[in-house]
């Protein structure tokens, strides 16, 4: 593909920023988490008024929170605070703030106006944090019981790995930012039981273009898997009108592309006598959405944007099933391209995956040349993450 931006300006003022996902302890999604490249100022904050106004970052929430960096309590004005949900907002900061007696003021009008407000970072023994504050978010594996009378929830981040998420759940946290679902316990795959095996079957047939008498039969063998797929078909983004009565009316209705679509989604989910929530169903869920939305802003075909879904789909099969990706993907007799982009990140595939890698980090000075190579603007991006940060997110309530 010739990758051409068709969307973008030549002069856009836009920050670099990152959105990525904060869950319960069920592994659901419970809240977004922002993050910017330059001090959250003023500045900073008119362009983060413009992730709602304009982005749609208000609808993808779906009624979820958003934790936002504010680096100082004044710089949010009330007309500025107007252009804000507010009672979705979490409002995260400085922990040296939350403790100054002379900013009490300040802290006092935000939580006033609807905002919560959340410390950044633990208080050491005999502070007191201000009695607006009524969570904290850190870094650390405990959680003073001084602070267990505030309501919280409170966030643990740099969550990544099966351990500390376990000590975090143990000391009192509630929510939860990391990696962890990309790290597993070691020696432990998250799945890869009868309904996986039969899913990557189920689409190397679908690829081969089977009959679909063959697939229904096929789908047949597994009744778990045959509930889910119904289940997330009737309930996520077809807005079907007619009900789905078996499987080959399933197959007719969505077509051959929605239907490898949702059985690549499948793959990652949990088999019913785990944990509802996959954690990797989610995030595999982000990338693929994301890879998508990013192929066509830089003006990708409806083939290429297929492409670019399966590869950011397919790009967690490996911490999935706990063996080499190139294993796992060649009995799907995937395009050139789409192996290229999995197997070595090259391509224009390749890179696009690299990107999307990276959204799921706070944004660093390299994200710019990134986003340079591929002829993508800031806000061009930030739309794409708001999308695919949406889709996710119902994903999440679905599964």
């Amino acid at each position: 593909m010739n990758i051409l931006n068709q969307s973008a300006t030549a002069a856009e003022d836009f920050p670099l920023l990152a959105l990525s996902p904060v869950a319960n302890s069920r592994h659901s999604w419970a809240a977004l988490m922002l993050a910017g490249l330059v001090p959250a100022d003023r500045l900073w904050l008119d362009q983060v008024a413009r992730l709602f106004a304009e982005f749609g970052l208000q609808e993808a929430l779906g009624g979820l929170a958003c934790i936002l960096p504010l680096t100082d309590p004044d710089s949010l004005d009330d007309d500025l605070a107007a252009l804000l949900p507010r009672d979705q907002i979490v409002l995260r900061i400085p922990l040296e703030r939350c403790l100054d007696p002379a900013a009490g003021a300040s802290l006092e009008r935000l939580r006033a106006l609807g905002f919560h407000l959340m410390a950044d970072g633990l208080p050491a023994a005999g502070q007191v944090l201000h009695a607006t504050i009524s969570a904290v978010a850190s870094d650390r594996p405990d959680l003073p019981a001084v602070l267990a009378h505030l309501p919280g929830p409170h966030l643990a981040t740099a969550v990544d790995n099966s351990e500390r998420l376990k000590q975090a759940h143990s000391a009192g946290y509630a929510w939860f930012a990391g990696d962890y679902p990309l790290h597993p316990a070691p020696g432990k795959a998250q799945h890869g039981g009868s309904s996986s095996a039969l899913l990557l079957k189920l689409l190397a047939m679908v690829a081969s273009d089977a009959d679909s008498r063959e697939i229904e039969a096929l789908l047949k063998q597994d009744p778990s898997l045959s509930y889910q797929l119904l289940k997330l078909v009737n309930s996520v983004s077809f807005s079907l009108s007619t009900k789905i009565a078996n499987f080959g009316h399933a197959i007719t209705l969505l077509g051959r592309r929605q239907l490898q679509r949702w059985l690549q989604l499948l793959i990652y989910a949990q088999p019913a006598n785990e944990d509802p929530a996959s954690p990797l169903m989610v995030r595999a869920a982000r990338r693929a959405s994301l890879m998508e939305a990013l192929c066509q802003k830089v003006g990708g075909s409806k083939d290429d944007q297929e492409q670019a879904f399966m590869t950011g789909m397919f790009s967690l099969l490996d911490v999935l099933f706990g063996q080499p990706l190139e294993k796992i993907i060649t009995p799907l007799n995937l395009g050139d391209e789409v192996d290229a982009a999995l197997l070595r990140k090259s391509g224009w595939l390749g890179n696009l995956l690299s990107l999307v890698e990276a959204s799921e980090r706070a944004p660093t000075s390299s994200l710019a040349g990134q986003l340079e190579a591929v002829m993508l603007t800031p806000a061009n991006y930030a739309q794409a993450v708001v999308h695919a940060c949406g889709w996710a997110i119902q994903v999440s309530r679905q599964t």
